[in-house]
């Protein structure tokens, strides 16, 4: 039992609540029909004990003085056969003299101690037979003398209505207990429902949504969880929009002096005259490249600000146009790479800031040419799918395993033995700007079959601002 009110205790609010209300509820039934079956048994004892007193005066009217001065009792014997014949009950009676002892009828019954008054019934109980009955004593004048009658009857009539009336009378106590529980139970879900609305648009929300809760709607009691949560997040945007500034600070602090270093080693590669000093100035540079790409990508982590949705943006990019822009900045590259870059671009819309959605398009660009080897296959796609718009870049190079697919988008993550020099941060960038347009980023199996893979940037189409107000004023 124990064990069971633990785990109710510890389960739902609404379980918590119905565990504390049940017992009172119950105990309100059990008061209900204890209530109920003491005010039946009352009147139903009262009529037939009424009944008993009627007999017993019968009974008595029947005892008399002869002209000897002796009492009789003349009962026929049709009216005794009456008495006798109920088929649920059994009866004795037995008339009294002056002695108070029995003369006739059943002679072993006795006359009760307590004191009576004549004409008047008393009511008793006791054994007979070893069967619990009800008794009937009445005393009369005999003359100058007090005789008297008893009538004895057994419960089991009595006691069968009494049962009959309990039930009768319990059966509603019982629909209604239920009835209650059930209202008690829907009752508590309603009120709970505010609760549940909170929870939902806790569970909503992406890691970067940090404005604060609506607290209209909330109960009075759960204001202090609301206030405490809005405070949190309050917290939790200033940590990141610190952490963001910091980035930022660092990026471009780290930028301009990479941006000079790249220029003079350039310069010095030109003026170097041994190939050993060609071939260390190349690794350097190629180094500063790393270096400068790497603040450039700090840089786009700290444009996507925590705690805001970018799709809060007006703005309608074309993505076919704007991997069309790219094509002059990586087509070279990728010849430099000996990597063949198609692009299959069909009409894709969406809303969004364009600077990020260039970096996310800059980024899966740059970590295929990053890991794809030579004479490697690369394509850029957009257009539709289903509600969606898409962009993707596909590739033919080893891809990524299943297992390690959702650990490669963690920051600074990499897999074991690739050949790329990046950072990691590429992908992590994708994911951040995909969650900040409420899109879904995907790496997925190259569709061509084989090895590759297809990293894949799915935007589920947005309501406009009128549908939303027409669903706004329909609800």
């Amino acid at each position: 039992m124990r064990t069971l009110i633990r785990a109710w205790l510890s389960g739902s609010l609404r379980q918590r609540l119905a565990l504390i209300l049940l017992p009172t509820l119950i105990l309100l039934l059990i008061a209900s029909g204890v209530t109920q079956y003491l005010l039946a048994i009352r009147p139903i004892q009262q009529e037939f004990d009424r009944a008993m007193g009627d007999a017993a005066l019968a009974l008595a009217d029947r005892i008399d003085v002869n002209d000897d001065g002796d009492i009789v009792f003349d009962l026929s014997d049709e009216t005794a056969s009456l008495l006798e014949a109920d088929q649920v009950d059994r009866v004795w009676y037995a008339a009294f003299d002056d002695a108070l002892k029995p003369f006739a009828g059943t002679l072993n019954l006795v006359w009760p101690t307590a004191k009576l008054v004549r004409g008047e019934p008393y009511i008793f109980s006791t054994e007979l037979a070893g069967q619990h009955v009800r008794a009937v004593a009445m005393m009369k004048s005999c003359g100058v003398m007090d005789c008297g009658v008893v009538l004895a009857q057994t419960t089991h009539k009595r006691e069968r209505l009494i049962r009959d009336v309990l039930l009768s009378a319990l059966l509603p106590v019982l629909l209604l207990g239920l009835a209650t529980l059930a209202l008690v139970w829907f009752g508590i879900g309603r009120g709970l429902l505010p609760l549940v609305s909170l929870s939902r648009e806790i569970g909503r929300r992406s890691p970067r949504e940090l404005s604060p809760l609506n607290a209209e709607d909330a109960p009075e009691e759960a204001l202090p969880l609301v206030e405490a949560v809005n405070r949190l997040m309050s917290q939790l945007g200033e940590a990141g929009q610190a952490q963001q500034r910091f980035l930022a600070t660092a990026a471009h602090q780290l930028r301009t002096p990479l941006a000079g270093l790249q220029s003079r080693i350039e310069l010095a590669q030109i003026e170097a005259q041994d190939v050993i000093s060609q071939r260390n100035l190349a690794e350097i540079h190629e180094s500063a490249v790393r270096a400068a790409r790497l603040a450039v990508q700090l840089l786009s982590l700290a444009r996507v600000e925590p705690g805001v949705s970018v799709v809060d943006a007006t703005v309608s990019v074309d993505l076919a146009r704007l991997a069309t822009e790219l094509v002059d900045e990586w087509v070279p590259r990728a010849i430099a790479r000996r990597i063949d870059l198609g692009f299959d671009l069909q009409p894709a819309s969406v809303t969004g800031q364009p600077l990020l959605l260039r970096e996310m398009m800059v980024n899966l660009l740059h970590n295929a040419l990053e890991y794809i080897p030579a004479g490697g296959r690369i394509t850029l796609h957009t257009g539709r799918q289903g509600d969606a718009s898409f962009f993707g870049v596909e590739d033919n190079g080893p891809g990524i395993p299943v297992e390690m697919r959702a650990k490669v988008l963690e920051r600074f993550a990499r897999l074991p033995g690739s050949r790329g020099s990046g950072s990691g941060l590429g992908l992590a960038i994708v994911q951040e700007i995909a969650e900040g347009h409420r899109a879904r980023f995907e790496l997925l199996d190259a569709p061509a079959g084989g090895h590759g893979l297809l990293a894949q940037v799915s935007f589920p189409d947005q309501p406009s601002a009128s549908t939303s107000a027409e669903k706004s004023g329909s609800s």
